[in-house]
């Protein structure tokens, strides 16, 4: 199995890793805040915070998009729970919070698995099945076609089952949904 991999290489300063990503992400996720909370200004304040948080980091994500994504979708949250207090969160931010904790528990050790799938599967999975965003959103964001990443998602769906299955050792109920994962059995010392 082949270890994940920075898509940065090493000493690749924070500076340089910010400044690029906010080139190239800076207008779709300007636009995604607008559409979450209405408000150009406190949408652009979001989005600077979100930059300062990136170049806080010690090492570069593996996936700048997703990474951007996830703090940007943490940081509206928190825009909502300070500044909106009375206010219910909107319908998808409030799905996303909701979460299981086994789900993100899963998620966490699907990471590395999905992190060793080939780019194009990547992406589209880390967007898709770990952070929650729909199909349309996922080929806005990568300016794929839909038709590309409903493809993507169905093969890098198949070839994390097939790891997960060779991992994890998945306890399956009569229905054919995995209810369970078998520590005792697994394989994986990762996760």
């Amino acid at each position: 199995m082949n270890k994940p991999t920075c898509i940065y290489p090493r000493g690749y300063a924070m500076q340089q890793v910010a400044s690029t990503a906010f080139k190239q992400y800076q207008q779709e996720l300007l636009a995604y805040i607008i559409k979450k909370i209405g408000h150009r200004d406190d949408a652009q304040d979001i989005l600077s915070g979100v930059f300062v948080k990136l170049l806080q980091q010690q090492t570069p994500p593996n996936s700048p998009i997703a990474w951007l994504y996830q703090v940007t979708k943490n940081a509206i949250i928190d825009y909502y729970r300070t500044r909106k207090p009375n206010e219910a969160l909107p319908e998808d931010l409030l799905q996303e919070v909701e979460k299981s904790d086994a789900f993100r528990d899963m998620s966490e050790c699907m990471r590395p698995m999905i992190m060793t799938l080939d780019d194009k599967y990547q992406h589209v999975l880390l967007l898709s099945e770990l952070e929650g965003f729909k199909h349309q959103a996922v080929a806005d964001q990568l300016n794929l076609s839909l038709p590309a990443v409903k493809s993507r998602v169905r093969r890098g769906r198949q070839l994390l089952a097939s790891s997960i299955q060779g991992c994890c050792a998945p306890v399956v109920n009569k229905s054919g949904r995995i209810d369970d994962f078998d520590t005792e059995q697994a394989n994986c010392k990762g996760c």
